[in-house]
């Protein structure tokens, strides 16, 4: 089912159109302020309301009547398009069991504990009518994610290191016969030179690692939920493992650790297989 995945089954036909023809961002925020204003105070308010976005904007107003912010879902759709994070949401069992993605999408309970998928209050209320999962996952598409950095120049010229340190490597292997006298990363090590001789992987190519881990966020408790996450190895290494460069993947509630987590992952391996197979359209901002 991975391999077979298509990106025409995980967007809408809008958003697909979006996707297939990525355009120049219209503004960088640094040029405009209010842009910069409007998205600095939605990252402050992260962590509190969009009432308190929106007060913070009128007490700006009130200090310059002629300054007007963007709205809370004008700045929330600006950092949706200028970071390329969006967010699918799947349903899960109740006890982090499995995810109901893949082979497991049309089942009603959980075929490890026997918890039933959709909240069963809401169905008796509703005959039936209501379906509301009693906890779901996120998955954050990684595609979006690395066309959102290719539409700038400074990141997309950063995009450029592993193909030239690439070529670096062929060269020097070229005149001396011999193996890399220091394996500074990934691109020096044995695999990744084989893979490059198998199946060439090109400039515009992306090369990415996926880590999945635990996170607990309190002390002497149970793992509070499970994050995946993309490292792009395009990137050098001093570099690709900074925060500010690692993409989310997915979340996984808890309080349980999951017992399936491929089906966790699914979503967010399909959708790299689908650009596997129909590539990945990209507006570069450096060439």
């Amino acid at each position: 089912m991975v391999k077979e995945a298509t990106l025409a089954t995980q967007f809408s036909p809008e958003d697909l159109a979006k996707f297939l023809n990525p355009r120049e961002h219209a503004s960088v925020p640094s040029d405009d302020p209010v842009l910069r204003f409007s998205l600095r105070n939605f990252i402050t308010c992260m962590d509190a309301s969009q009432r308190t976005y929106e007060e913070v904007c009128q007490n700006a107003r009130e200090l310059v009547p002629d300054f007007t912010p963007l709205s809370f879902y004008q700045v929330q759709r600006r950092a949706r398009d200028l970071s390329g994070i969006i967010t699918w949401e799947h349903h899960m069992c109740f006890n982090s069991c499995v995810g109901f993605t893949g082979p497991f999408a049309a089942l009603e309970t959980c075929p490890e504990c026997g918890q039933p998928r959709y909240d069963q209050q809401e169905l008796d209320e509703s005959n039936g009518e209501r379906k509301v999962p009693q906890k779901v996952f996120t998955t954050f598409p990684v595609g979006l994610q690395l066309q959102a950095r290719w539409k700038y120049p400074q990141t997309a010229k950063a995009i450029f290191y592993r193909w030239e340190r690439t070529e670096e490597l062929r060269r020097e292997h070229e005149e001396s016969g011999a193996p890399p006298e220091e394996y500074d990363n990934i691109l020096s090590g044995q695999a990744y030179q084989e893979a490059i001789e198998d199946a060439p992987i090109n400039e515009y190519d992306t090369v990415l690692m996926l880590s999945v881990g635990g996170a607990q966020f309190y002390k002497n408790k149970q793992l509070e939920c499970w994050i995946y996450i993309w490292i792009i190895v395009d990137l050098s290494p001093e570099n690709c493992y900074k925060i500010r460069n690692i993409l989310p993947g997915g979340v996984i509630p808890g309080p349980n650790s999951p017992k399936n987590i491929e089906l966790f992952l699914f979503p967010g391996l399909a959708h790299v297989s689908a650009l596997q197979r129909e590539g990945l359209h990209i507006w570069d901002g450096f060439n």
